[in-house]
């Protein structure tokens, strides 16, 4: 899964790329790499991975965490790709220290974050002294309708990662626990379980390996023998071994298997094949193999979070792939896969957070898809290759803030996906994907203040996701999505002072969302939706100067909220959710 095509839960929303922003002072920095590599390392049971938890869907991993490297401890203003990253995280951990609680930036990220998205749990995780000495400001304090910090001060509780308080294991079983909604008594036994699994698997795995070793060593000799006539049978050795390594990888992630012994497996088994691939004469056919198993050893270390030999594995099939299209231009499979290296570069370097390089990369791979879907216009193939590369191209420009190029990326994303989704209107992942695009073109077209023209495309986007809920009524993601779409389009009318119409659609919203709550009254995420529905409501109405009924959706609001927290008296965000509906009809009663 791509860090830009996160889905958090059961929020398939495409403004989430993070699981969570840590916010922290650079003096803490060993703690921060170690909670990441330890967050983004976990992984939860195949069994249990899509099963309904009070935060959503149980995910599979928390990938990618987003850890800011650069220092701009010289004031509270933050840089616009912090402010990118914050809006695109689902949660805020804050590492809790007398640092960070003088750090200007960190108050400012937690200030921010809390104020744009109360909705969103935030975690501290101590790290060093004690409350309130290690708290920032915007932690400790309640914040007021305008986002400022007041003087109303918050009980702050979390997880303590020292030796002295929870230690690591139980600490970062809490803050795994906070994220997703399930027990840090089943987190712990997950752990526990993934290292029984691991000793099963590799007692079973090393007869395999050795069959495979032998298997390996057998045809090297063969071939050995025969290099002169059957060229044929080292080529398809090569491509069945290296598929069998390439399965291990998944299948040893997909299990929780520790990645250090796989990796070892991985290595050995590529000398071997490169010692292989070394022996036969070096004709194009075979050097395309030896670059195509680059890509795939490529694709496992990416599995294995070794993004030094993945970077190192692409590149070296990249610059096989371009002498190759150098020698034969007319040959399509080459330019393919010089294309897929550019990409599986461009990966690396987005997970090394190497942002230009990686556009760079990106953007000559693009180059190249684009000359084959013009070759091949009718061909859904290619053009779903060039319309996944703009959206790579897009994300990447956003998240470098450069909204008016993005747009032009996720524009032709968009036609094409239009131009996919009328060839099969049957299939309903299509129209989904083109709907997020309607709506991702939305999104920047209000940032760059085209209201006219977002509430268009929200609307085009609208009209996809109800015609997919006219076909299955019974289908509770597609309904969701619909709600959402109305939410999109009632903020924008909202913003543009057209409270009537904007009232119309936030009621449309809030109608589907209290059928599915009904439908499944003990989702967590579906009563949250229900009280946001109301909150937005009842905002609107006060705005509109009818306090009764901005009163009545306000309690309502707050009647969801107490039944969440009282079925999970932990989550902070709960708890923060049920303060703020509190706040809203204090005010409006003393107005």
């Amino acid at each position: 899964m791509s860090r830009f095509d996160l889905n958090y839960g059961d929020m398939a929303d495409p403004a989430i790329r993070y699981y969570a922003f840590l916010s922290y002072s650079h003096r803490d920095s060993a703690w921060a790499k170690w909670l990441q590599r330890a967050l983004e390392s976990f992984r939860f049971d195949s069994d249990h991975v899509g099963r309904k938890t009070p935060a959503g869907l149980l995910p599979k991993t928390l990938r990618p965490i987003f850890r800011d490297r650069e220092d701009f401890a010289g004031g509270s203003r933050l840089p616009d790709a912090t402010v990118a990253a914050l809006d695109a995280s689902a949660a805020l951990l804050v590492l809790c220290s007398v640092a960070s609680a003088r750090r200007p930036a960190v108050n400012e990220e937690v200030r921010r974050f809390r104020s744009r998205h109360p909705d969103r749990p935030v975690i501290p995780i101590i790290v060093d002294d004690t409350a309130p000495h290690n708290l920032p400001p915007a932690l400790r304090y309640e914040l007021s309708s305008d986002g400022a910090v007041t003087d109303r001060s918050v009980a702050v509780h979390g997880p303590d990662l020292r030796d002295d308080g929870d230690g690591k294991s139980l600490g970062l079983a809490k803050v795994i626990a906070a994220l997703t909604g399930i027990s840090t008594d089943e987190i712990l036994r997950q752990a526990e379980q993934v290292r029984r699994r691991n000793r099963r698997f590799w007692a079973t795995l090393a007869g395999l390996i050795l069959v495979l070793a032998v298997a390996v060593s057998w045809s090297a000799v063969f071939v050995w023998q025969q290099l002169g006539t059957n060229e044929a049978l080292l080529d398809t050795t090569l491509k069945w071994a290296t598929e069998i390594i390439s399965g291990t990888a998944a299948q040893a992630e997909k299990y929780n298997v520790s990645r250090t012994p796989t990796r070892a497996l991985v290595g050995k088994a590529e000398g071997m094949f490169s010692a292989m691939a070394q022996r036969g004469q070096q004709t194009p056919e075979l050097r395309y193999r030896r670059a195509w198993m680059l890509i795939q050893f490529a694709r496992s270390y990416q599995i294995l979070g070794d993004s030094n030999k993945q970077y190192a594995r692409a590149t070296q099939a990249h610059h096989l792939l371009a002498g190759l299209g150098a020698e034969r231009p007319e040959d399509t499979t080459y330019k393919h896969e010089l294309s897929v290296a550019y990409e599986e570069i461009g990966d690396v370097l987005v997970a090394q957070d190497k942002l230009p390089e990686a556009l760079r990369a990106y953007r000559d791979g693009v180059v190249i898809k684009e000359q084959l879907a013009k070759v091949e216009p009718t061909n859904a193939v290619r053009q779903r290759d060039l319309e996944v590369a703009y959206g790579k191209i897009g994300d990447l420009l956003v998240a470098q803030n450069n909204v008016a190029e993005a747009l032009r990326f996720y524009r032709d994303g968009l036609a094409i996906r239009d131009w996919l989704a009328k060839r099969d209107l049957s299939n309903a992942g299509l129209q989904r994907e083109l709907a997020s695009s309607y709506d991702k073109v939305g999104d920047l077209l209000m940032r760059e203040g085209n209201l006219d023209r977002a509430l268009k495309s929200y609307h085009d986007g609208r009209a996809v996701r109800e015609r997919l809920a006219k076909t299955d009524p019974s289908n509770a993601v597609w309904q969701r999505d619909l709600s959402l779409s109305y939410d999109r389009i009632g903020d924008l009318l909202m913003g543009q002072g057209n409270l009537g119409l904007a009232l119309n659609f936030y009621r449309g919203g809030l109608a589907i969302r209290e059928s599915l709550a009904r439908a499944d009254p003990t989702n967590a995420v579906r009563q949250h939706d229900l009280s946001m529905s109301y909150d937005r409501i009842g905002d609107l109405l006060a705005n509109e100067g009818n306090p009764g009924e901005a009163l009545k959706s306000y309690r309502d609001s707050l009647a969801v909220r107490e039944s969440l927290t009282k079925s999970n008296p932990t989550n902070v965000g709960w708890q923060r959710g049920l303060s703020a509906s509190h706040d809203k009809i204090g005010k409006l009663l003393l107005a």
